[in-house]
């Protein structure tokens, strides 16, 4: 009990320090929601005011340029349209150019009409002139002439009432119409134009402006100018009396930025020693007109760059100002800006005097809820107080008390429940107690077996960490050898493909030589069909390689599927036929034609399977199902379709227990060991191939019966019009003649590839030197200075990444196009060669045609190609395009014969087949023969198919 007592008192003197009345938290939320509601009110009012004032500015600006433009369009239509009569009244006859004085009464009678026009006058090309006005103080209208009567000199009269001449009052000699710029303007114009704004000199008052046309007679030929001038200070009394708001401002400018007219009693021009002077409205009296006319000169530079209304708004000491500016011109030449300029204040009177009212009625709402605030937490806190008091008691050990609370309802269930605690603490203080000890011997029991359960935790992180280690280095070492692996492939693949591309070059180059024996192109034909069997062998290895890496890339074409079906049963026929058996290609009547994926990842996988499946079979036959799934070819709206393969043979078979394990690298079957063909790698590959097109692949077999392998994969529809041909290949004998000589420097290591190049570039005609490293071909650069050098990459002493990098960072380096040789085929490797500075990259085996196209593509070089300077112009159209037509005059037999040999590759066949030709058809032999150096063999292919079936 004391330990309690210690704590209550303890509680109290905190809840004393650091609380805060109840008087104050019943207070301050009333009062500030009374004061956030009155003051939101009077904010939205404000904002709401405020908006309704810029829409009634912007209506208001809107009606005032809206007048001001149409009372323009009238008021300056006047004189064109008066002047138009004149026009016709001088076209008609009516109004004669030589009858000075009529045409003077005539003029005088107009300006009684028209109070604003304040001069008529023609001017002939011989400078007299006859016009009426009312420029001079107390003279009214008067009436000018000059002609030869008057001696070229110029009389004004006065008149009178009639408009008949009373007596001279002035004579000049000094005035000729002919040199007035309007009258030249208006001659080079051939239009009707109008002047320039102008003062009067006599009346600098008056600003003008006139409109003047030429005269012509019925030929066409000039007769002089009528023009018009009008006053343009009925403008200013127009803008004077538009009411818009107290101190809204309306003014018209030229582009020049000179005042034509305001609604300001300011007049639009300055007196300097007695002569007018046009008026800025940057430089106005008026501050209103001045800022507003500083201001958009600074905002768009000049005036000239606003073309069409502006709706602005500026500050102006402290005010904001609503502008709104509307070009106005018309089709005689007048380019004028209307400017009307509001201020905010002018209408913000009001509201500003509802928000002070607003801020008055806030306060004393905060004074009212205050003073209800306060009276509302007395009559709350007072029994609260009470039960306070009886708290601190129990506190204390004071059980024995009873509060008595009446009036709240809530107050009065808590002194209830506070009375039936009081009661109960007793009972509970000694049941307390009892639970204490109970409690204190459970902790304890906790304590150990906390500690047991941490010593355990402790034990299990420690094998956790050495299992993760374990595990790390068993990842570190799998990444090793995999690196390894690739790297082994990689160097393998280079030193393989090195004298790969000596072997397959040297064959081409040899058979650039004409004076071969038949047997010699049978063996030339051997080696290289040997070299790409030896490259397709590499390439297999590579591809697995680049599958376990993850680097083999899909690169979907559009192609003819019905073409590469067709292609696939010519290459495999004979074969086929060979062996006894029967090779079939069903299609599905809704097969379509044209579809895009990687076409030739497909032709693999599709060569692999019939070629397993005819190695593997003896007798029966060799099927190949393509069809469309069914479920896929509702979706073919969208472009998706799903092709389905099916390669079936009745061959031997595949036993159960070698099934699971067929798809796996170098794993054979009983029965491909037994033939001892095949490296294990085409069924492995055909798996990734075609999960890399988006499908699967599955095998099912009985043994003595055949094997079914089925496959699927994703496709896109395609079109005929996008797939593309091939283009005619021809052989390069020489350079095109009146060319620059070419220098060429090859760079590598290895005597046969050099040599390959430069027995390849010499007969062309090309310049050609050769370095053995990067080292001697930094240094015949910069002694002999090449057009193009060919650089192997991996050499000794200095590599081609080092001697490209060197050459590349001189200036005269970047003028000299660098191709990369390399027997790599990773990819990653072409971007390393392309950073270093090589302009491009080809691979070695490479084939003398790209050699051509590269340099071609770098120096602009062109050749002669083979038979192109045969003076027999039809010899040459049969060497330059192989047709269907031209094999049609042999025979069926001797075109399928073709085929088959085509598509076996068999140049020792082909040439057989070559000498059969008949003498006078020559042309055919070497069309054909061409196709085979070109390595065209689909081409031939297809062509002697074609040929069957016309």
């Amino acid at each position: 009990m004391k330990v309690l007592k210690t704590t209550a008192s303890s509680k109290e003197t905190k809840i004393r320090f650091t609380g805060l009345p109840l008087r104050l938290i019943l207070v301050l939320p009333f009062v500030a929601q009374i004061v956030g509601a009155v003051g939101l009110v009077g904010y939205l009012s404000f904002e709401n005011g405020q908006q309704a004032v810029n829409d009634l500015a912007n209506r208001l600006i809107d009606k005032s340029s809206n007048l001001v433009s149409e009372h323009l369009d009238h008021y300056l239509e006047t004189p064109q349209k008066l002047n138009q009569i004149n026009l016709d009244a001088i076209a008609l006859g009516l109004l004669d150019l030589k009858d000075f004085q009529t045409s003077g009464h005539y003029f005088w009678k107009q300006l009684q009409a028209y109070p604003d026009i304040t001069f008529i006058s023609y001017a002939l090309t011989t400078g007299e002139y006859a016009g009426a006005g009312r420029y001079l103080d107390g003279q009214g209208v008067t009436i000018d002439e000059r002609s030869l009567t008057t001696k070229m000199k110029t009389y004004t009269y006065a008149t009178d009432n009639q408009g008949d001449r009373t007596k001279v009052v002035t004579i000049s000699n000094d005035y000729n119409p002919l040199e007035e710029s309007a009258y030249w303007e208006a001659v080079k114009a051939g239009k009707p134009i109008w002047g320039s704004v102008y003062n009067w000199d006599d009346t600098p008052e008056f600003i003008s402006v006139s409109i003047n046309s030429p005269i012509y007679d019925k030929n066409h030929q000039l007769l002089g100018t009528v023009g018009i001038d009008l006053l343009l200070t009925g403008i200013s009394e127009f803008l004077q009396q538009l009411t818009i708001s107290p101190s809204a401002k309306t003014f018209i400018i030229e582009r020049d930025g000179l005042l034509i007219a305001s609604s300001s009693t300011e007049k639009p021009f300055t007196l300097i020693n007695g002569v007018a002077t046009r008026l800025n409205a940057t430089k106005s009296s008026d501050s209103q007109i001045q800022t507003t006319t500083q201001y958009l000169q600074q905002k768009f530079g000049n005036f000239q760059a606003i073309k069409e209304e502006q709706k602005l708004s500026f500050e102006l000491q402290g005010e904001r100002q609503f502008v709104r500016v509307t070009p106005w011109q018309d089709q005689y030449g007048l380019d004028w800006l209307v400017v009307t300029t509001i201020p905010e204040s002018d209408f913000m009177a009001q509201i500003n005097a509802n928000t002070q009212t607003t801020i008055i009625l806030c306060f004393l709402a905060l004074i009212v809820a205050m003073g209800l605030g306060l009276i509302t937490s007395r009559w709350i806190t007072k029994p609260i107080l009470r039960l306070g008091k009886a708290s601190v008691a129990i506190a204390q050990g004071d059980l024995n008390q009873q509060v008595e609370v009446r009036g709240i309802i809530e107050l009065g269930v808590l002194s209830h429940s506070f009375n039936e605690m009081a009661q109960q603490l007793q009972t509970s203080f000694t049941n307390l107690a009892r639970k204490n000890q109970e409690f204190v011997k459970v902790n304890e029991k906790l304590d150990r077996a906390n500690q047991e359960l941490a010593k355990a935790n402790d034990e299990l992180e420690t094998r956790v960490e050495q299992r993760t280690a374990e595990l790390q280095q068993a990842k570190d070492i799998a990444e090793l050898a995999n690196r390894a692996k690739s790297e082994f492939l990689a160097n393998m693949s280079h030193e393989l493909r090195t004298p790969l591309n000596a072997i397959l070059g040297f064959t081409q180059l040899m058979n650039r030589e004409t004076s071969l024996t038949k047997k010699q192109q049978e063996n030339l034909g051997i080696i290289n069909r040997s070299g790409e069997h030896l490259l397709s062998l590499i390439n297999d290895v590579l591809d697995l390689a680049k599958i376990e890496s993850g680097q083999m890339t899909f690169y979907p074409t559009d192609f003819d599927l019905y073409t590469l079906l067709n292609l696939i049963e010519e290459m495999l026929a004979l074969k086929a036929e060979s062996k006894g058996l029967q090779l079939l290609i069903e299609r599905s009547s809704n097969l379509p034609r044209y579809i895009q994926t990687d076409d030739k990842k497909l032709r693999q996988v599709l060569i692999n399977l019939l070629g397993n499946a005819i190695k593997f079979t003896n007798d029966g036959s060799v099927t190949l199902r393509v069809s469309l799934v069914r479920e896929e070819e509702e979706k073919r709206g969208t472009g998706d379709i799903c092709l389905a393969f099916e390669v079936e043979d009745t061959g031997a078979g595949i036993a159960d227990e070698e099934i699971d394990n067929l798809f796996e690298p170098f794993v054979q079957t009983q029965t491909g060991k037994q033939l001892q063909q095949g490296t294990g790698l085409g069924l492995p590959i055909s798996k990734e191939f075609v999960e890399l097109m988006g499908g699967e692949i599955s095998v099912s077999s009985q043994v003595g019966k055949g094997t079914i392998f089925k496959f699927y994969i994703q496709a896109l529809l395609s079109e005929a019009n996008r797939i593309e041909a091939k283009l005619q290949t021809k052989r390069v004998i020489a350079l095109e003649f009146n060319q620059q000589e070419y220098r060429i420097l090859i760079v590598d290591d290895r005597w046969e590839n050099r040599q390959l190049l430069i027995k390849l570039l010499q007969p062309i005609g090309f310049q050609v030197q050769e370095a053995t490293n990067g080292q001697e071909a930094v240094q015949l650069w910069e002694s002999w200075q090449p057009h193009l050098i060919w650089m192997d990459m991996r050499m000794p002493i200095m590599n081609g990444y080092e001697a490209t990098q060197q050459i590349k960072s001189h200036l005269k380096g970047q003028a000299t196009a660098i191709i990369a040789l390399t027997a790599s085929t990773l990819e990653e490797e072409k971007a390393v060669v392309l950073s270093a500075g090589c302009d491009d990259f080809v691979r070695k085996p490479f084939r003398e045609k790209v050699i051509f196209e590269k340099m071609s593509q770098y120096l602009g070089v062109r050749y002669l190609y083979e038979n192109l300077d045969c003076e027999d112009n039809s010899e040459l159209a049969a060497l330059e395009k192989l047709t269907a037509e031209a094999l049609a005059i042999m025979s069926d037999q001797w075109l399928e014969e073709l085929s088959e040999a085509a598509a076996l590759i068999n140049n020792q066949l082909i040439a057989q087949l070559l000498a059969e030709i008949p003498h006078d058809q020559q042309n055919l032999a070497k069309a054909i023969q061409k196709e085979v150096d070109d390595f065209d063999f689909e081409r031939i292919m297809n062509l002697a198919q074609e040929a069957v079936n016309l």
